[in-house]
């Protein structure tokens, strides 16, 4: 009798297993299709590549860090904070690099930008205006350090030819369930 029940709970575990493994972390699995991030990331903290990481452990997501072509001036954080205020004002886009994929490929697009002067980084604001984004769903994902502003809606106001989905802001000084609530976002988009 002992064999048979331990033979039973190793049958339930093994099932179990599979069920967990092929649905994902969560054990939700999502109908996104083939998923695209594309993210960028200035800080040290590296938040949106984290955030970035946590989508494609989710997703199984092909990941992309957008990349200006010619480096941006290593600064401290208060210099380079003035330093993209006057690319602002100026207007003044970096080119970046190829990506490597068409985005008009892929299901469903994920976008990461930290927030500089409560908009998308400079490099997100060059792909923005530069890419054709043939009609897909995408979604933003933004990281501030105090103040996200109204990130989004700029996201949303440059972006071109894309379904726009509901994007997430976090403030990374003040959020503690960041991963959490970034796992219920990405959940939320397979509905």
């Amino acid at each position: 009798m002992g064999k048979k029940l331990l033979l039973g709970i190793t049958l339930i575990c093994v099932l179990a297993l599979a069920v967990y493994g092929s649905t994902g972390q969560t054990g939700q699995q999502h109908n996104l299709g083939r998923v695209l991030i594309l993210y960028y990331t200035w800080s040290e903290h590296a938040y949106t590549e984290r955030a970035a990481r946590i989508i494609q452990g989710l997703t199984n997501a092909t990941m992309i860090k957008v990349e200006p072509l010619i480096p941006f001036p290593e600064l401290n954080t208060r210099d380079m904070i003035a330093w993209v205020g006057e690319q602002r004002r100026n207007q003044l886009w970096p080119e970046i690099r190829e990506l490597g994929v068409d985005p008009a490929s892929f299901d469903f697009i994920f976008i990461g930008t930290p927030v500089w002067h409560q908009t998308v980084a400079l490099p997100i604001e060059t792909l923005l205006r530069e890419t054709d984004f043939g009609g897909r769903p995408v979604a933003c994902f933004a990281l501030a350090n105090n103040f996200e502003g109204q990130v989004l809606n700029r996201f949303a106001g440059l972006i071109r030819n894309a379904q726009v989905r509901e994007g997430i802001a976090f403030r990374t000084t003040t959020e503690t369930r960041f991963e959490a609530r970034l796992t219920q976002w990405v959940n939320g988009m397979s509905r």
